[in-house]
Formats: structure tokens, sequence, C-alpha cells
């Protein structure tokens, strides 16, 4: 397939959208446009796959420093953007933008979810070339499935039941008031559980 090379010398058109409040931290950071969002370096690469890669990055100094996360879309061949094209490549949404606002819609239902704090898109004649999420990272956070295999696989005992009943029946209840809102988590794994 011809490569998205031949998009890049097109002009770009960029749309950014930022949470309340966190303006001026990513300015400082260089982290208020697509371009620096994609050179940034920093922090530790948790996901890289050939089309998106999940960084996690501290911003600022001392006591304000902030976690957060990175999540970079591309697309490498002109093959993705057309088998894209009504997800969010060409039309309908971005997946960046749709993330966002999933994030958004969840914490105003008074679920337990990371804070949207940017989303960004680079079109090129309205094809989506580029586009990033950033969100707060949760703290002292725990994937389910690690706790899974560290806490129970070693300890069986009676006691673990009331604290597996109580996970179980907080998810359970996670899951119905997403229902309750007509919203689908089609990604409902193990992995995609974090504990605080």
């Amino acid at each position: 397939g011809r490569q998205i090379q031949t998009l890049q010398a097109m002009p770009a058109r960029e749309k950014i959208t930022v949470a309340p409040g966190w303006g001026p931290l990513l300015r400082a950071s260089g982290l208020d446009t697509v371009a620096g969002v994609y050179q940034c370096t920093q922090g530790e690469v948790i996901v890289r796959s050939g089309s998106t890669e999940v960084r996690r990055v501290q911003l600022g100094d001392g006591p304000a420093t902030r976690t957060v996360f990175i999540k970079k879309y591309w697309a490498n061949r002109f093959a993705q953007l057309w088998n894209g094209a009504l997800r969010g490549t060409f039309l309908g949404r971005s997946k960046a933008q749709r993330e966002f606002r999933n994030l958004t819609r969840l914490r105003r239902w008074g679920l337990d979810a990371p804070a949207p704090v940017a989303f960004g898109e680079e079109r090129r004649f309205r094809w989506l070339t580029r586009s990033f999420l950033i969100s707060e990272g949760v703290a002292d956070p725990c994937l389910l499935d690690v706790l899974i295999r560290d806490r129970f696989s070693q300890d069986r005992g009676p006691d673990q039941r009331p604290f597996r009943r109580e996970l179980i029946d907080s998810l359970a209840r996670y899951v119905r008031r997403l229902h309750e809102h007509h919203f689908v988590h089609h990604d409902l794994f193990w992995r995609n559980v974090i504990l605080s």
C-alpha cells in the first residue's frame, strides 16, 4: 500500500480540546499542539504497537507534579485510513475524541474514571492522520488481573472471601450504573479494570 508520507505534504488542520484548568500546564510542557505531543519523548512507554503508543509522563515540578497518560494514534498506510473511513478517519469522531467524551460522561455520572485532560486531531484534507488523548493518572493504580494473580494465588484462605465478594459487588454496581445510562463497555476485561 501507499505510505502516509504522501499525505504529510498536504496542508494540516489541527483541532485540540483541553479540559478546564489544564491549559497552562500543557503549554508549559509543550503538549498544547499535535506536533508537541508527538515530539514528546519524556516518561515511560507503557504500550506501543504499529499505530498506537501509550506513554506515562510527569508534568510540573515538586508537589505540583501530575501524572498523565498520553495515548497516540496514527495511520502508517493509506489502507488504515480507508479501513477506518466510517469510524473517524474521514467521517465521524476519532477514537481519541470518543474516548475523551466517554471519560467526561463517566465522571459526570459520578463513576470513577480517569480525568480527561485533552484530545487533539490532525487532519489532512479531512483524513485523520494523527490524534491523541491525554488523561490524568489514577493514584496508586492496581490492575485487577495483577491483584488477582498476586493476592489470590498466594492466599486462598477464608479471609479472602469478603474481599472477593466486595470486588465482585463493586464491579457489578459499576456496570449496572453504566447500563442505566445506556452505556456499553465492549472491553470489560480484567486488564481494563483499575483499582486505587
